[in-house]
C-alpha cells in the first residue's frame, strides 16, 4: 500500500511538472564525434524569447569507456533555491534514464555536490538520491544498468 502511494504521489507531481515546464532536449556531434544531449527545463508559461531561462537543465554525453558505450551525466542542475525540492530534478533524471534505456546504455555520473544554485545535498546525501534510482558506486563513479 505505501509503495502505491509513492508512486502516485510521484506521478501526480510529474504531471504538475509536464502541465508547469516545458522540456526540450537537444541532440548533435561533440567533441571526437561524441552525441551530447542536453536537457532544458523551462516554464511554460513565459514567452521564449523574453531571455526565459532554464529551470533545470543536464547536459550528457554518450561516450566510449573501456571499449563499451554509456551515457554520461555530465551536470544536472534545478538553478533556482525555489524550485529545489519540487521533484524537478527527479523528473529530469528520470528522462535521461529513459533516454539510455531506449538506446540500451548505462548511465554513469560522478557524484559533485554543488552548481549554480549553491548546494542542496552534501556528497553522501547526493550519492543516496541516486541509488533510489538504481545508481551503484563502482571505482570513483556511479553506474545504471540498462
Amino acid at each position: 500500500m505505501y509503495r502505491y502511494i509513492n508512486i502516485t504521489k510521484r506521478w501526480l507531481r510529474d504531471l504538475r511538472i509536464i502541465f508547469m515546464y516545458r522540456l526540450k532536449i537537444s541532440e548533435g556531434k561533440g567533441y571526437q564525434n561524441e552525441i551530447n544531449i542536453d536537457y532544458y527545463l523551462k516554464n511554460r508559461f513565459s514567452k521564449e524569447y523574453e531571455g526565459q531561462r532554464s529551470v533545470a537543465l543536464a547536459f550528457t554525453t554518450i561516450e566510449n569507456k573501456a571499449g563499451k558505450q554509456l551515457l554520461w551525466i555530465d551536470e544536472l542542475q534545478v538553478i533556482r533555491d525555489e524550485d529545489k525540492g519540487k521533484g524537478i530534478g527527479s523528473y529530469l533524471l528520470r528522462q535521461i534514464i529513459k533516454n539510455a534505456r531506449e538506446r540500451n546504455l548505462s548511465v554513469a555520473l560522478s557524484v559533485k555536490p554543488g552548481g549554480l544554485g549553491g548546494k542542496r545535498f552534501n556528497r553522501e546525501e547526493l550519492t543516496n538520491w541516486y541509488a533510489k534510482y538504481g545508481f551503484v558506486k563502482e571505482g570513483g563513479m556511479m553506474i545504471l544498468r540498462p
